[in-house]
């Protein structure tokens, strides 16, 4: 039982020891190619939208703005499931309905690549009834018009290059390195993706797909063993290609029209974090404002702000794992002979 007791104390300097000499080159950041780690994340990253009719306006809110995730994080892939759960939902449903959320995301790391999925789907939305008297039915002369039907999905992509190889997109993205000298790097990327609003109960649906280019500078500040900071800011552009799709009455075909915007976004990151070679976590606070050339029905908020707190543990990946996982990586096609 006490030889027991001294490996699970030694095991996380045992592992330290292992890993001291998995450094990239010069030393800027610490691999975890051994390690499988767990991430908890809470963020309220879940976007609203107003309906503009002209003489009308009006705001579609969630229920809920607060997501849990989910990641699971290993060499140069990381999944990720979230979620909202029942304890982070109000407790009013009987007055704004019921939102519920899911997010899959999927991050994969190449070199000096970073290429991000994301699927998105919320459902449950309210409108304050004071706001529009006249075009849905109040019942029992609640205060809020509930929307259980209405939905947004998204399906987007993200591809990322940085130019300095000692910039860890991983030590940023899903901590399967730790960077451990300060340093940045210009990072363009491509943004694309397809977005929808559908409800038949209410009079507009809206599809869009959408390509933005950016540019950036990201810089991680380390302050020491275990803490650091980083920073992030972004300009970009590009088209945005809407369908929108009216229905006037039950009697009356649909109407369709196209119009194509030109958006022009600023984007920009700040967070903080610790680390250990096991245990890890920190905080971020993500803004974007955008400006579009053309008033559209539905419009999402041109300026927005959201958080993110997170953390997680690093284990030993089991060898049956790590053996499937290096099979995988000799499978590369662009893996140089």
């Amino acid at each position: 039982m006490k030889k027991i007791w001294i490996i699970l104390f030694l095991s996380p300097w045992i592992s330290w020891a292992q890993l001291q000499e998995d450094y990239s080159e010069g030393g800027y950041f610490l691999k975890m190619n051994n390690t499988l780690n767990l991430r908890l994340d809470l963020d309220n990253d879940v976007r609203s939208f107003e309906y503009d009719l002209g003489e009308q306006v009006y705001s579609i809110e969630p229920n809920t703005n607060l997501r849990l995730g989910v990641a699971f994080n290993y060499r140069f892939i990381s999944l990720k499931i979230g979620f909202s759960p029942k304890f982070l939902q109000a407790d009013d449903s009987s007055l704004k309905g019921k939102t519920n959320i899911f997010k899959l995301a999927l991050n994969i790391f190449y070199k000096d690549f970073y290429q991000n999925f994301d699927f998105n789907k919320v459902k449950g939305y309210y409108v304050n009834s004071l706001e529009l008297p006249t075009l849905i039915n109040l019942q029992n002369d609640n205060e809020y018009i509930i929307l259980p039907d209405l939905k947004t999905m998204s399906i987007t992509g993200t591809t990322w290059y940085r130019f300095n190889e000692n910039y860890s997109f991983k030590a940023v993205i899903n901590q399967n390195e730790i960077q451990t000298k300060s340093t940045g790097s210009f990072v363009p990327s491509l943004y694309y993706g397809y977005f929808e609003i559908t409800d038949e109960t209410t009079p507009q649906d809206i599809k869009s797909f959408f390509v933005l280019a950016n540019a950036g500078y990201y810089h991680t500040f380390v302050f020491s063993k275990n803490w650091y900071s980083n920073l992030g800011l972004a300009l970009g552009m590009g088209p945005e290609f809407n369908k929108l799709i009216t229905r006037y009455s039950q009697d009356e075909p649909r109407v369709v029209t196209h119009h194509t915007d030109l958006a022009v976004n600023v984007s920009s990151q700040i967070g903080l974090g610790y680390n250990s070679t096991r245990f890890y976590g920190g905080t971020s606070l993500n803004g974007s404002a955008t400006h579009r050339d053309e008033k559209s029905v539905i419009q999402f908020d041109s300026v927005r702000g959201y958080f993110k707190i997170y953390f997680g543990y690093r284990f030993d990946a089991p060898k049956s794992f790590e053996k499937a996982m290096d099979w995988v990586e000799s499978k590369n096609p662009f893996k140089k002979k």
